[in-house]
C-alpha cells in the first residue's frame, strides 16, 4: 500500500506540471532558455551594475541579451530620426535584447541603465492585460508628478509620435530605470526585479550629467562669446570714428602749424600739440585693447569648437544621429 500511494503521489506531481506548463508556456520557454543560455562576463556586469534581482536577472538573461558592434546593432535595432540616439531594443517576436557598445568611459555606466530599461520591456512583454492595466494609473501619476518642464515629457512625446501606443510601456521602462523616487505602489512592484533600484538610477543620474554640464558650458561659452562680439563691434566702431576725428585733427594741426600767426603763442602750439599726442596714446591704447579683445574671441572660438568636438564625441557614443545641415539654394 505505501509503495501505491507513492506511485500515486508522484503521478500527480507529474500531472500537475503537465498542467502548469501548458498554462504557462512563455515560463517554460523562459526556464529552457536561461538553462541553456550562457552569459558573457560583459552582460552579467550588466545585470550586477544595473542592481538586478534573481528575477529581473532571469528575465533579463531569457531574453539573450548581446552588446552588438555598431553595424550589427543597426542592423537590429534601426532608427532613422536625427538627433536621437537608440542606445538599445527589445525585439519582438523573438524576444531579444540588443545593446549598443557604449565606448566613452564618461559615459559608461549608461549601458546598465540601458539594460535595465530593456530588462523592464521584457518584463512587460510578459504580463497579463490585468496587470498592466492596474499599473497604468500609477505610471501617469508619477509622470505627472515629474511637472511639465521634466525632459521626460518630450522623451515620451517623441515615443508616442512614432507609436501612439507605446506610452505607458516606455514610462513603465523609463520611470522604472531612471526616476530615483516613486510612489509606493510602484516601488513595491519594481522591488520585484531589482534588488537595488537605486543603483541604476543612480547610474542614470551620473551619465546624464556629464550632457547637462556640457550642455552648460556651451551655453555660457556662447552667452561670452556674443558679449565679447558685441562689445568688439562696439569698440571697432568707436575706434574707427575716434581714428577718422584724430586724423582730421592732425591735418588741421599741421596745416595751421605751416601758416604763420596760426597761434597765438608758443605755448598755445605746445598745448594743442601735447593734446594730439596724448589723443594718439589713448588710440594707440584703445588699438592694443582692442587687438587683445579679438584675441579672446579668437581663443573662445577655439575653445567652443574643442567643446563641439567633445559634443559630437559623447554623441557619437550614445549613437547619435547627426541634424543634417542646412543646404543652400542652388537656384
Amino acid at each position: 500500500m505505501g509503495c501505491a500511494a507513492v506511485a500515486i503521489a508522484a503521478q500527480l506531481v507529474v500531472l500537475g506540471a503537465v498542467g502548469w506548463a501548458t498554462a504557462n508556456p512563455r515560463a517554460v520557454i523562459d526556464h529552457w532558455t536561461v538553462a541553456r543560455f550562457t552569459p558573457s562576463g560583459e552582460v552579467q556586469s550588466l545585470a550586477d551594475r544595473a542592481g538586478m534581482s534573481e528575477q529581473g536577472r532571469f528575465v533579463f538573461y531569457a531574453s539573450r541579451p548581446a552588446v552588438l558592434s555598431d553595424r550589427d546593432f543597426a542592423d537590429s535595432c534601426t532608427n532613422d530620426e536625427p538627433g536621437i540616439g537608440v542606445l538599445g531594443c527589445f525585439t519582438r517576436p523573438e524576444g531579444r535584447i540588443y545593446l549598443f557598445p557604449i565606448a566613452s568611459p564618461e559615459l559608461e555606466g549608461l549601458q546598465a541603465v540601458v539594460a535595465a530599461h530593456e530588462m523592464l520591456h521584457a518584463v512587460w512583454d510578459r504580463m497579463a492585460d490585468d496587470e498592466r492595466a492596474a499599473l497604468a494609473e500609477p505610471l501617469e501619476e508619477a509622470f505627472a508628478a515629474l511637472g511639465p518642464d521634466h525632459e521626460l515629457v518630450e522623451r515620451i512625446a517623441l515615443y508616442e509620435e512614432s507609436d501612439p501606443q507605446s506610452r505607458i510601456p516606455e514610462l513603465y521602462a523609463i520611470l522604472g530605470s531612471e526616476v530615483p523616487t516613486l510612489p509606493a505602489v510602484l516601488e513595491a512592484h519594481y522591488a520585484g526585479w531589482f534588488s537595488e533600484r537605486d543603483a541604476v538610477t543612480t547610474l542614470y543620474a551620473s551619465s546624464t550629467s556629464v550632457f547637462r554640464e556640457l550642455d552648460a558650458r556651451l551655453a555660457s561659452l556662447q552667452e561670452e562669446i556674443a558679449t565679447l562680439g558685441a562689445r568688439i563691434e562696439a569698440e571697432r566702431t568707436t575706434f574707427a570714428a575716434t581714428s577718422e576725428q584724430l586724423a582730421a585733427d592732425i591735418d588741421d594741426f599741421n596745416t595751421r602749424a605751416d601758416t604763420p600767426g596760426a597761434f597765438d603763442t608758443v605755448d598755445a602750439f605746445d598745448a594743442e600739440r601735447a593734446e594730439i599726442l596724448a589723443r594718439q596714446a589713448a588710440l594707440e591704447e584703445a588699438r592694443t585693447a582692442l587687438n587683445a579683445a579679438i584675441d579672446d574671441y579668437n581663443a573662445l572660438l577655439v575653445e567652443l569648437e574643442d567643446l563641439n568636438g567633445e559634443a559630437a564625441a559623447l554623441n557619437r557614443a550614445i549613437n547619435v544621429v547627426p541634424e543634417p545641415l542646412p543646404t543652400e539654394d542652388a537656384g
